[in-house]
């Protein structure tokens, strides 16, 4: 039956409860801030099959697992009542930081791949797609597209994918912790002060409804909007498939993007519902976006430790040396780069930006936000709000690259591999066009404010 399921989960449940006991026990794990799903993930991958085999992980059930919860997270985020927030510039700036990140590593692992495919057949020539993927968007998404492109016909397309993402958390938690450090001691670096104050203790309060529990309806509605995308997207597939096998590649690329299509219908939802409460229609406002946010919470630390314990040496032993010198390098090129562009674009808290953008385009927004609170404990810096707000732009500029996204696995299933080329050439072009419009953008603004 779902046994297996059930196992994982709780084996998972059981590696936070282990990682949270060392935290205590060790102090230098509270010291530096890594958070308790990288340090279970870790304790998954020496636990699991990899190493010592005491706990029976499979990693097929937990890619499947982290496959639904994507989406899951991307419903929970996208529910929740949109705060109203004062126009500036730095959500714009921020979001075309997120996305031309994402293009430049894009570029960057594709060109190392394909170089590498040329000395090593077992290599992929596109797999350095993946890398935006599993550095810039975490675990879900890697195993999600890669795992589209394993049915098309990539070798181990889901175990690269996660592994990809597992080198990323590296350089979010290890290598942001050096980095860190580095900036923090180096004099010749212009960054501003922070003062550090003590943390604030937070009064929760309990959401509860007359007819069902606060929570539970939350879930009612996330599971509501899951199923209209499996609707959604089984219909497209049914359309699709009359195109022959063009259309059968192109729904089953789709399926790799549900959560995006969660995201969309979660947003279109919301907005009926709150026309329906203005209205008198729906009477309670059942929505609450604390609950909706632990939810993803929960969803995306779940994600975390499940992606990295289901990483397999075995599946991606032959491409091992190549996932090593891509994520290093592309590790090293997102801190340049990233340090680079906040400089040119953040006129305050520049440290603060520079340390939370690098732990978001690595790992995810919760390293991010891991790192930045060693330099902004009290989140003063507007730092998070660049984070957040910026994603939301940064969907607008990056459903191009996803388009993108989608030409290698046609060119895999049909044979054609000038759609490589064209998937490079598109990066490139999309990479021109969005910084010539970043550069008239800022020069627009500068003659508006002279």
């Amino acid at each position: 039956m779902y046994w297996q399921e059930i196992d994982d989960v709780i084996y998972v449940l059981i590696l936070f409860g282990l990682a949270v006991l060392i935290k205590r026990l060790i102090p230098v794990f509270r010291r530096y801030l890594i958070p308790n799903s990288i340090i279970a993930g870790f304790f998954g991958l020496i636990l699991g099959p990899n190493l010592l085999n005491i706990l029976p992980l499979d990693p097929d059930t937990l890619g499947g697992i982290i496959y639904h919860l994507m989406a899951i997270g991307f419903i929970s985020l996208s529910l929740k009542d949109p705060q109203k927030k004062k126009k500036d510039w730095n959500s714009m700036n921020a979001g075309l930081i997120i996305v031309t990140t994402y293009l430049i590593q894009g570029i960057f692992g594709f060109a190392m791949s394909f170089l590498w495919s040329l000395a090593d057949k077992n290599v992929f020539p596109v797999m350095g797609l993946i890398l935006p993927l599993g550095f810039g968007q975490g675990p879900g998404q890697a195993f999600s597209i890669g795992n589209q492109w394993e049915q098309l016909g990539m070798a181990n397309g889901g175990a690269i994918g996660l592994a990809i993402a597992a080198a990323g958390f590296g350089w979010a938690t290890i290598g942001g912790i050096i980095i860190l450090n580095i900036l923090l001691k180096n004099k010749r670096k212009n960054y501003e002060h922070i003062d550090i104050e003590e943390k604030k203790s937070i009064v929760v309060k309990d959401y509860e409804f007359s007819d069902m529990d606060g929570l539970t309806i939350q879930f009612v509605f996330v599971g509501i909007v899951y199923a209209s995308v499996y609707l959604l997207l089984g219909g497209m597939n049914l359309l699709l498939a009359k195109l022959g096998t063009f259309g059968e590649s192109l729904g089953t690329v789709l399926w790799g993007f549900h959560f995006v299509f969660g995201a969309i219908l979660a947003i279109v939802f919301r907005r009926i519902y709150n026309k329906a409460h203005e209205k008198g229609i729906a009477k309670e406002k059942y929505l609450n976006n604390f609950l909706l946010q632990r939810i993803a919470g929960f969803v995306f630390d779940f994600m975390v430790a499940a992606s990295i314990s289901a990483v397999t040496f075995e599946r991606i032993a032959e491409s091992f040396w190549s996932i090593f010198f891509i994520t290093f390098a592309g590790g090293i090129l997102t801190f340049i780069y990233v340090s680079f562009i906040v400089r040119k674009t953040m006129k305050e808290h520049r440290l603060a930006n520079t340390i939370a953008f690098f732990g978001h385009l690595t790992g995810t927004i919760s390293t991010g936000m891991a790192l930045l609170r060693e330099v902004d404990p009290l989140m003063k810096s507007g730092a998070p709000e660049n984070m957040i707000f910026g994603s939301g732009v940064a969907i607008f500029f990056g459903f191009p690259l996803m388009a993108l996204l989608s030409l290698p696995p046609i060119g895999l299933k049909e044979g054609n591999p000038m759609m490589y080329l064209y998937t490079f050439l598109g990066l490139l072009v999309y990479a021109f066009f969005l910084f010539g419009y970043w550069y008239l953008l800022s020069r627009r603004r500068r003659k508006k404010a002279s």
